[in-house]
């Protein structure tokens, strides 16, 4: 960012600068609309793009995209329903082919693309970049997509000095979340518009440009501002990717319009610092923007806009989300979370129960269903009783009568009431597809979470002394986190959740319609920020029963639940994408309920199920097989999510 040579406002210099920077914001002139900018980028960018059409999806996800969009991909038996037939970019439905009959879809059956043609998979890949780019007209700082884009941004182009966003812990574990699963798609994205950028600048052979940003502070004012600052240069930090404009007067009104103190900064830019154009990415039309890098973050203050009478306020700097945390806490395990000891013997032990309490005694070895973690390791009566579980409750998980912390009776009766909940928002049970995830459903947690070391709880001498309680001086550790272990040692400040997969395609266009009603100011992404799963706000708005049943049970079992609402396809299937961990359906998920399946009040314990730890006639190395549900369970993804029901 050179300062050297800025023209004074109003010459000639000036002035061709501003004619070159429209002509190139507008395709000299051709370009006269948002839409129509949007249209021709996403239609630049979209197939050439490397990234694969399901990565695009994922990293997408939100209001327009969900599961079923990528999911259904291939299957003629549904149908892609654009919104706009001029812009198709802006969106669409995925509907089941035999909705078109319809009132409400009949007259847009003419435009239907199958879902099992090159066509469909063209529209998804333009709506995935139209959303994408989405992330930065909404705001450069503002939700977790586009600040993962700043930091992809300063490390792809190898930036130093860059101004960084102060987040609040919430914000930042989001943003980390949105770069573990879509760092390389985010990162194509970036790099394929700079690319296109480049290409359109040196085929008209521009070499510089002269534009304009405002800067406004969240509190004091910057000792270097006053009356007399015109024409000095400064150097004022900037993020990663910035918006300018080639025309002063877009920012001075801009300023004007905010009624905020603030300056105008004028910079000569190199092109190679020009990262899109609003004809080939991320750069705005209606504001006359193009989005840039740093540079040496030097500029020339060219106006100041005082006003001393107005209080001081936060502005474009704020920590999003920002909340007050005390650094280096433990948390303490609050009174209010002590999980419910459901009775557990209901019935004289038979010889199932017997063989069960030789292997925890470590006197039979433990056979092919026993539960163990990827490690091999395989729980033992010490486990169970640090983690205060009675072996009844092993029992029933293994036979898939009922999760961990819950009686059969008590799982029927919470299951029933959650379909009732469901039926109450509007849900048929014909219409959802129920899992459980995580420690309730497979004793262990999934391959991204690990229990901790005595080294790493070096500086937690309780939490220290609780694992020396648990484990005395043998080095046989499990590798993953064992339900309500990390509530056992202090570590977290609840006991393991329940972990609620709802795979619902007709409870999240319920939702849709809600956001778009009550939500209509937030960031369209933030609908399904979770990667596919719905915002915790959307689902107590739109499904409101469901979330009052999740409080009930809550409050009853003393233990949190967490409610994930998919579309029917389910989380989207992160092995395609060659990833280790991925939370898409598998053989081995616990299924609550589904289509071919019900588990409600009235429904006997599943009998494939327990034969499977049926052959118990063997005291020493039984041949029966692991129970579906716990095959793979040491390898199922648990997100963490949001509580959804509580306040």
């Amino acid at each position: 960012m050179a300062t050297d040579g800025i023209p004074p406002p109003g010459s000639g210099e000036r002035l061709s600068y501003e004619r070159l920077g429209k002509a190139l914001l507008t395709d000299n002139g051709r370009v006269t609309g948002t839409p129509q900018a949007t249209t021709l980028a996403v239609e630049t960018l979209a197939p050439r793009l490397r990234s694969s059409t399901l990565e695009l999806a994922l990293a997408a996800t939100g209001l327009i995209v969900g599961s079923d969009m990528a999911g259904r991909l291939g299957d003629g038996r549904y149908v892609l329903v654009a919104h706009d037939e001029r812009y198709p970019s802006k969106g669409a439905d995925v509907l089941r082919a035999d909705e078109l009959r319809s009132a409400r879809y009949r007259q847009h059956a003419h435009r239907a693309v199958p879902m099992d043609t090159a066509e469909a998979e063209r529209l998804v890949r333009l709506i995935a970049t139209a959303e994408l780019m989405g992330a930065w007209s909404y705001g450069s700082s503002n939700n977790a997509r586009v600040l993962a884009l700043q930091e992809i941004a300063g490390d792809e182009f190898g930036l130093r000095g860059v101004r960084q966003s102060q987040l609040d812990p919430a914000t930042r574990a989001t943003v980390e979340r949105e770069l573990r699963y879509n760092r390389d798609a985010l990162t194509d994205f970036l790099r394929t518009q700079y690319t296109v950028t480049q290409a359109v600048l040196q085929a008209r052979g521009v070499t510089e440009l002269i534009s304009y940003r405002a800067y406004v502070w969240p509190s004091e004012q910057p000792p270097w501002v006053d009356e007399n600052s015109v024409g000095n240069v400064v150097e004022v930090p900037q993020r990663p990717l910035a918006s300018w404009s080639p025309d002063r007067q877009v920012i001075a009104d801009w300023l004007k319009a905010r009624q905020e103190p603030g300056v105008i900064l004028a910079a000569r830019h190199s092109t190679r610092d020009l990262v899109s154009l609003p004809t080939t990415g991320m750069g705005e039309l209606g504001q006359q923007r193009w989005v840039v890098l740093p540079g040496d973050h030097r500029a020339v203050v060219d106006g100041v806009v005082p006003d001393p009478r107005l209080k001081e306020r936060e502005l474009a700097s704020f920590a999003v989300g920002q909340t007050a945390a005390t650094p280096g806490t433990t948390p303490e395990a609050a009174p209010g979370w002590q999980p419910h000891l459901v009775a557990g013997r209901l019935k004289a032990p038979d010889e199932l129960d017997a063989r069960i309490g030789r292997i925890l005694d470590g006197n039979e070895e433990a056979p092919a269903w026993w539960v163990r973690d990827d490690s091999g390791y395989t729980i033992a009566r010490r486990d169970l009783e640090f983690l205060c579980i009675d072996p009844q409750h092993l029992r029933w998980m293994l036979t898939g009568e009922s999760p961990m912390g819950l009686t059969p009776r008590l799982y029927q009766q919470f299951a029933g009431e959650m379909l009732e909940a469901l039926e109450q928002d509007r849900i048929k049970a014909s219409q959802v597809d129920i899992r459980l995830k995580g420690t309730a459903a497979g004793f262990f947690s999934g391959l991204r979470k690990t229990l901790p070391t005595e080294a790493e709880l070096a500086g937690k001498p309780e939490a220290l002394g609780r694992m020396r309680e648990w484990f005395g001086s043998d080095e046989r550790r499990p590798l993953r986190r064992p339900y309500d272990a990390m509530y056992r040692l202090g570590l977290e400040p609840e006991p393991s959740d329940y972990d609620l997969d709802l795979n619902s395609t007709a409870a999240v266009r319920v939702a849709r319609a809600h956001w778009r009603d009550q939500h209509s100011d937030r960031y369209a992404g933030d609908f399904m920020g979770g990667h596919g799963y719905l915002d915790k706000q959307a689902v107590r708005g739109a499904l409101p029963a469901l979330s009052d049943w999740a409080k009930r049970w809550e409050d009853r079992l003393n233990r949190p639940l967490s409610l994930g609402v998919f579309e029917s396809t389910g989380p989207f299937d992160e092995a395609a994408l060659g990833r280790k961990v991925s939370a898409h359906f598998k053989d081995s998920d616990w299924i609550i309920h589904s289509h071919r399946t019900f588990v409600g009040p009235k429904a006997p314990p599943a009998p494939g199920v327990v034969a499977g730890v049926q052959d118990v006639a063997a005291p020493h190395g039984g041949t029966a097989v692991r129970p579906d549900h716990l095959r793979r369970a040491g390898g199922r993804e648990h997100h963490s999510r949001e509580r959804a029901g509580r306040d």
